[in-house]
């Protein structure tokens, strides 16, 4: 059952870790099994079939699991990980994210399929009127339960400033709660950069095991 979330959703993404060093960067970003205060996920496995749904079985992390969105099949993957009792977060390609009435209807199946979290991949240098037609349509759809606009959110790739920015912008202007967080701050902001920018402050999040984190991927 996908629930109502209370403030900012911090996802962080894995792309960046080598297969060696993931479970150093899962050492400090769980505890119990559990992600650390200020994350809401950990957003690893990534899949995009039925098939490696299916083979991963109950076995994901923390009871959830990430859906790569490339196409409409894409849903039946989410789908099936709903239907295992996974939290399954979507990830929406940049290439489904250029047309606001692609969006509108891909959100919207990823939505009745059953993702509490749904990821538009945008770029920094996202024109912000064009951004709030791209959400304003996304949230004109109806889901039972939890409403889009607290199942929606941003990768923001690109320079980290504007990336920061534009994150800001979508929380205080858009009321967006989703945002992806990426360990090497290379497809999206880093986690300890991008909550500051969203208003959390150091009380809020625990600094020290996500700059530990952090370090991971660039070890030796």
């Amino acid at each position: 059952m996908v629930e109502v979330p209370t403030g900012i959703q911090c996802h962080v993404g894995m792309h960046a870790v080598a297969t060696d060093r993931m479970s150093a960067a899962l050492a400090h970003l769980l505890k119990n099994g559990n992600p650390v205060k200020g994350i809401a996920s950990v957003l690893h496995p990534v899949v995009d079939t039925v098939e490696a749904v299916s083979a991963m079985g109950s076995a994901a992390n923390g009871g959830g699991v990430c859906i790569s969105v490339t196409s409409d099949a894409s849903v039946a993957a989410l789908k099936a990980a709903h239907g295992l009792g996974l939290r399954a977060r979507a990830l929406m390609s940049n290439e489904l994210c250029m047309d606001p009435y692609a969006v509108q209807l891909i959100a919207a199946n990823l939505g009745d399929a059953g993702a509490e979290a749904i990821l538009l991949s945008i770029d920094a240098a996202t024109d912000v009127h064009k951004l709030r037609e791209m959400v304003d349509m996304a949230c004109e759809v109806d889901l039972l339960g939890v409403p889009m606009r607290s199942r929606l959110g941003l990768r923001i790739g690109g320079p980290t400033s504007q990336a920061l920015k534009l994150a800001s912008y979508a929380h205080d202007e858009l009321k967006l709660l989703h945002f992806y967080a990426c360990l090497a701050g290379t497809g999206a902001p880093r986690p300890s950069d991008l909550l500051p920018a969203l208003g959390l402050k150091k009380p809020d999040y625990n600094f020290g095991s996500l700059v530990l984190a952090e370090h991971v991927p660039h070890a030796a």
